[in-house]
């Protein structure tokens, strides 16, 4: 086909007819996470909360890096929409990211692993007419999202919250990293010729990044405009006098850029392939290949290896944050206003720090076992259960091996990432203990656990709603990162497995509740066996 995108229009039309269900419930469900939370924050707009709030946000290196800067130095101009606007853009902004990632990658190289592709390619379909469609799909997405985004904050008519420019800059800032990085899923699927490895060099990418913008936030923040995901916040949205449309430009900008290179790219390769060569494979596998656990392991290894690198290496970067914050201990007269005595104000901020770091480092923890559980369901879709189940394969044996692999996975990640906070914060005055660290981190794998019994359910007894974990996941990252802040019914705040994990060292430990959390996972898991024996499989 001499016209590459020829009958576009056609693939996106069907695009639409297909999709439409699930991106009007992207759409809902980004609203119902970006801008549910403007009015409840009406609360930080009292001067003596908002004092308080600069204190631990703006001047504390620590958080800043967790959730990201703001070019404000007083704390009497700290008010509701800095506030939300330092809080909410960058997890907005991630959000966005991985959303468009998950999905380019799911309507582009998966879709080529399948043959989906090359099926199309037999029609009068131009070479770039799938990649168009989808392309112009993803921004018709993002930029509906950032309108309704922009005008569902600003009909509440939040004080600080009611500027129609700001409420927009906000929107766009956020919902161009999604288109970005959706370009940047489509040119690894250009480069690589499997989706797992696609989506895992993606992510891989946006982690190293969300690492840097961690590091050069506290050092010297003009190093941010030479990192993509920074500009989710370098245009400053709600702070007057540094409202910058330039981050918006840049990133769009950059996003047409790797377009283009796609463009090239996918016209000079062959349906299926990628650029870098596929391993060649042994005439003879080795022993521990051997039997299904074998097998999936092999199948996994190499998701498996980088997740625990990736646990490791934030694990150094949060540690490197304890020394960050002994500074600011030491040095902010504030914090003695906070906290009755020095002692006190020391162990109760640095406290508070270990939970909201350790209970969000364990969510992220957790949507890798997702990842590596929902893995069953996948190759279930692909009938390669089916074709194993016609060898002396149990299902229980099937559905047990997955599971563990994850519980394992899981656990041995966020020993990693606590092993590499204890090892970067040894040199410090007040350097916690091996053990010190490891109760407070640890005892988030509880919840973990949960969250993988959950899914277990639904894979056994719904496995087409699999995916229905993710806006659980997103629930409790919601709630963690924003919950303090926003004034929620206890009833929602009862929905979060969180809530009920003891907060070490804040909190005193409360062995009942865990061991009941617990039961109850393996009473989860045990239904979801039962359903799973008796269901059929899934195909297509």
């Amino acid at each position: 086909m001499k016209q590459p995108l020829y009958n576009t229009g056609v693939l996106f039309k069907t695009l639409i007819k297909r999709d439409w269900f699930k991106l009007v419930f992207w759409i809902l469900g980004m609203l119902a996470f970006a801008a549910s939370g403007a009015g409840k924050m009406e609360v930080a707009s009292n001067p003596a909360t908002a004092s308080t709030l600069y204190t631990m946000f703006v001047k504390n290196p620590a958080m800043v890096g967790l959730f990201g800067p703001t070019p404000i130095n007083n704390p009497t101009n700290y008010s509701l929409g800095p506030i939300f606007g330092q809080t909410m853009t960058l997890i907005t902004g991630l959000t966005f990211a991985i959303i468009s990632i998950i999905y380019v990658v799911n309507r582009s190289r998966k879709e080529e692993d399948d043959g989906i592709t090359e099926l199309f390619r037999s029609y009068s379909i131009g070479k770039l007419a799938n990649t168009t469609a989808l392309v112009m799909e993803l921004l018709l997405l993002n930029l509906i999202m950032a309108v309704l985004l922009a005008l569902s904050i600003e009909v509440q008519n939040v004080a600080g919250l009611n500027h129609l420019e700001s409420n927009f800059l906000f929107a766009f800032t956020t919902s161009a990293q999604g288109f970005l990085w959706g370009m940047f899923a489509l040119l690894f699927g250009q480069i690589f010729s499997e989706a797992s490895t696609t989506k895992g060099m993606t992510f891989g990418l946006l982690g190293l990044l969300y690492i840097v913008r961690m590091l050069t936030d506290v050092t010297n923040l003009s190093i941010g405009w030479f990192n993509p995901l920074s500009w989710s916040y370098l245009a400053f949205p709600y702070v007057k006098g540094h409202e910058n449309w330039l981050a918006v430009f840049l990133t769009f900008l950059l996003a047409f850029l790797i377009l283009g290179i796609s463009y090239i790219l996918e016209l000079k390769r062959d349906v299926g392939v990628g650029y870098f060569p596929e391993r060649k494979a042994r005439l003879h596998g080795k022993k521990g290949h051997f039997g299904f656990p074998g097998l999936v392991l092999n199948l996994e290894k190499k998701m498996i290896i980088g997740w625990l690198l990736a646990s490791f290496v934030l694990g150094l970067v949060y540690g490197s944050m304890f020394g960050q914050m002994d500074q600011f201990i030491s040095s902010n007269k504030t914090v003695k206003e906070l906290f009755v005595g020095n002692e006190t104000a020391a162990s109760a901020i640095r406290g508070n720090f270990m939970v909201t770091l350790f209970s969000i480092l364990s969510i992220l923890i957790a949507a890798f076992g997702v990842i590596l559980l929902t893995k069953m369901v996948s190759e279930e879709r692909k009938n390669r259960l089916e074709a194993l189940y016609a060898l002396p394969l149990s299902r229980l044996k099937v559905y047990s091996t997955y599971l563990l692999i994850a519980i394992l996975s899981v656990i041995l990640a966020q020993f990693l990432a606590l092993f590499g906070i204890f090892i970067e914060q040894l040199g410090n005055k007040n350097a916690l203990s091996f053990l010190e660290i490891m109760k407070s981190g640890m005892i988030w794998l509880v919840a973990v656990i949960f969250v993988l019994a959950i899914l277990s359910l639904l894979l056994g007894l719904v496995p087409r709603l699999a995916e229905l974990i993710w806006v659980y996941l997103a629930f409790l990252l919601f709630m963690t990162y924003l919950g303090k802040l926003l004034s929620l019914p206890k009833w929602l705040e009862n929905l979060s497995i969180y809530n009920y994990i003891p907060k070490l060292p804040v909190e005193k430990m409360n062995l009942p509740t865990v061991l009941f959390i617990l039961i109850l996972s393996v009473f989860l898991v045990l239904l979801g066996f039962g359903a799973y024996r008796r269901r059929d499989l899934i195909t297509g």
